[in-house]
């Protein structure tokens, strides 16, 4: 662990701490203990193999654009060297090679990437509502907090994207891109992604720390243009079931930690295979070839 890791403290909040030092923190996270909505085997495999995506690169940039526009010009970098054809040139070879060593620390992406972050931050921006969250405050707080599983008191770690007082009220705000903002496709690819469980997660643990209850805000923006922007409130009953799942998943760990066995999906059993739900709607095709439904 850094300098920079050992210097935050065990239980409480730090501001702008760098991603790599935050994750190289010790503790639960949300976005790790998520992964045992796929199986404990899928769990393991990721804590060792941490996972990086386009989508998961644009979503930092676009991040970093939005809260912290002041570091985004030093942490990113485009690789723009075009052939002689005007063709953007591959990312390999020594151009690439060069490029990567003088730009050490800095995450590259590409010209279209850079644009579509700032495009989607000046939209954040350019909203009211949203900017009635982000006009002040603090971005990206690390949070350390204690949690009890059982008979157990496990060290936990979230990253709030901003946290502010509106009327001195706290306020956990986060920021998401989605390819649509509407209440039911957001929703559906909300619950997909287990944001609810991240909403109780960081609630719980602003309570741990302040005593405090804040209110959860969720700025999305889309990721095509117009760039549209929606700022959710989160209610408390979905709070309510993000903590009761992410709680059956803590269990879920402590008995894999302890057993030290780590099942896949299936979990050693045959399943039994079914057709989705809107294929039986089509059943009654088949009785022309004289089966019966």
């Amino acid at each position: 662990m850094s300098a920079v890791a050992e210097s935050i403290p065990a239980t409480g909040f730090a501001s702008r701490i760098p991603a790599d030092e935050y994750h190289s923190l010790p503790g639960i996270s949300i976005s790790r203990l998520k992964e045992l909505l796929r199986s404990p085997r899928h769990y393991r495999y990721r804590l060792q193999n941490p996972k990086t995506s386009a989508p998961m690169l644009l979503g930092t940039a676009a991040h970093c654009a939005t809260l912290e526009p002041e570091r985004f010009s030093r942490e990113f970098v485009t690789w723009s060297r075009r052939s002689e054809s005007g063709n953007l040139c591959p990312r390999k070879g020594q151009y690439w090679d060069a490029f990567v060593m003088e730009n050490s620390g800095r995450t590259i992406i590409t010209e279209d990437e850079m644009a579509l972050a700032q495009a989607m931050a000046s939209a954040v921006r350019g909203d009211a509502l949203a900017m009635r969250y982000l006009e002040s405050g603090e971005p990206e707080v690390s949070m350390r907090w204690q949690i009890a599983v059982d008979s157990e008191t496990r060290a936990c770690r979230g990253r709030a994207d901003w946290i502010t007082y509106i009327e001195g009220k706290p306020v956990v705000v986060g920021l998401k891109t989605a390819r649509d903002c509407r209440p039911f496709p957001f929703g559906a690819a909300a619950y997909k992604l287990g944001y609810h469980l991240q909403w109780a997660f960081y609630f719980d643990g602003f309570v741990a720390l302040t005593g405090n209850e804040p209110a959860m805000k969720e700025i999305v923006v889309e990721s095509d243009a117009p760039h549209d922007v929606t700022v959710y409130d989160i209610p408390q009953d979905v709070i309510e079931q993000g903590r009761a799942d992410y709680q059956a998943l803590l269990r879920t760990l402590v008995q894999c930690e302890h057993e030290n066995h780590w099942p896949g999906t299936a979990a050693g059993h045959e399943l039994t295979f079914t057709l989705p739900t809107y294929a039986y709607e089509k059943m009654e095709d088949v009785g022309d070839l004289g089966l019966e439904v």
